[in-house]
């Protein structure tokens, strides 16, 4: 490696660690201000034995224990603008000091210059795949907390009201339950008073099992339940029967197609190998945006490397005069990228038509690329090197 490529490299790596720190800090300086009430460790009946210290240091243990996993999940989503404002900031600096000028007098063309950047920002791409297949699923139960259930120490639960499940084919059966908890860094999912009716093909309710509890087993796929019994004769013309029925069910229910039936915000936290997994079975809820996420996984990286091409041709150049020009220049197309992105993103679950539901997804991931790629191929070719 050349001196002038390791003096490129070392600027452009310090500034990537400077942007990362100024926008994840405002990112999260943002939303604290926004929750901090939540935030606060809720008053009891013994509170006024706390002193202002413990209630200090409490808050600021429930500030560490949501933000510190926030901030994986935040450079997925800033993944791209990092690069780019490490970039911007690396070659404006380059041109205000008038060092491009000297590297494009001896011989090095201004493009050259740019090589170690776009290489470093390709190679940090990896940091990208990494955080999202190995490190965020691993704190899926720390991502899923609100800021409430921070500070009052709960878990992510919430009532099933009526969920189908059962036979993947059919899936007519319902399922209630008083209170769903999700998985937790002391104990597995479990379900609270749940009730499983199932029906036949006209829909009409056979049996009912019900159990005081009921705990995710992963080793067997199975929930094992605490408590349980089972009625049956619920048919027309039939006399209902109840006996104890404790044995483990495996069907067509997961603690990812409960959270997924809950919001399919949850599947951003999944791997890609499990979001496929997922769409082999014949799914009810979340399939668009299981869909959305898997190709969105294929296309960010791509996307932000198209959106680092798109921000170099601006600030790219050898007179400092028109560096304020510039800097306008790429924060404008830069910012018209990710609003496509955004836009793009949102479409993504929201199909015109039903048959367009498989190819719906895969087809707004693209969009942008298909619209920005031509375009920082085109500003590139423009540069006066």
């Amino acid at each position: 490696m050349k001196i002038l490529d390791r003096y490129v490299l070392s600027s452009f790596l310090k500034n990537y660690l400077l942007s990362f720190v100024v926008l994840v800090g405002l990112y999260v300086v943002l939303d604290m201000l926004f929750n901090f009430d939540e935030l606060m460790a809720p008053q009891s009946k013994d509170a006024v034995s706390i002193t202002k210290s413990v209630q200090t240091l409490m808050l600021l243990h429930n500030i560490w224990d949501y933000y510190f996993y926030q901030i994986f999940l935040v450079f997925v989503q800033l993944s791209g603008i990092i690069p780019v404002v490490a970039a911007a900031f690396t070659l404006m600096r380059l041109s205000r000091f008038n060092e491009l000028s000297a590297m494009l007098s001896s011989g090095v063309p201004l493009l050259r210059v740019t090589m170690p950047i776009i290489i470093a920002a390709v190679i940090l791409n990896g940091l990208l795949l990494v955080d999202q297949e190995l490190v965020i699923p691993q704190m899926i139960p720390k991502l899923v907390r609100s800021h409430s259930e921070v500070s009052s120490g709960g878990g992510n639960s919430f009532e099933i009201s009526s969920m189908q499940t059962g036979d993947p084919a059919t899936e007519n059966n319902l399922l209630v339950a008083g209170r769903y908890n999700a998985a937790s860094t002391t104990q597995p999912a479990h379900i609270e008073e749940l009730s499983i009716i199932e029906r036949d093909k006209d829909l009409n309710p056979t049996d009912q099992i019900s159990a005081h509890m009921a705990r995710w087993d992963a080793v067997h796929s199975n929930w094992r339940r605490e408590g349980g019994q089972l009625m049956t004769g619920l048919a027309p013309g039939q006399i209902p029967t109840t006996q104890p029925y404790d044995k483990p069910y495996a069907g067509h229910l997961t603690p990812e197609e409960i959270i997924l039936y809950r919001s399919g915000n949850y599947s951003q936290f999944l791997p890609t190998e499990k979001i496929n997994e997922l769409l082999k079975e014949p799914k009810r809820y979340g399939v668009l945006q299981l869909e959305r996420v898997k190709h969105t996984r294929f296309t960010q990286p791509l996307l932000n490397i198209i959106l680092l091409l798109l921000a170099i041709p601006c600030v790219l150049t050898r007179e400092p005069g028109r560096l304020r020009r510039a800097a306008m220049k790429c924060l404008i197309l830069s910012a018209v990228c990710m609003g496509t992105i955004f836009v793009t993103s949102m479409l993504a679950s929201q199909p015109p038509k039903p048959a367009w539901q498989g190819a719906w997804p895969a087809l707004m991931a693209w969009v942008p690329i298909f619209i920005f790629g031509p375009i920082s191929v085109w500003l590139l070719d423009r540069v006066e090197t």
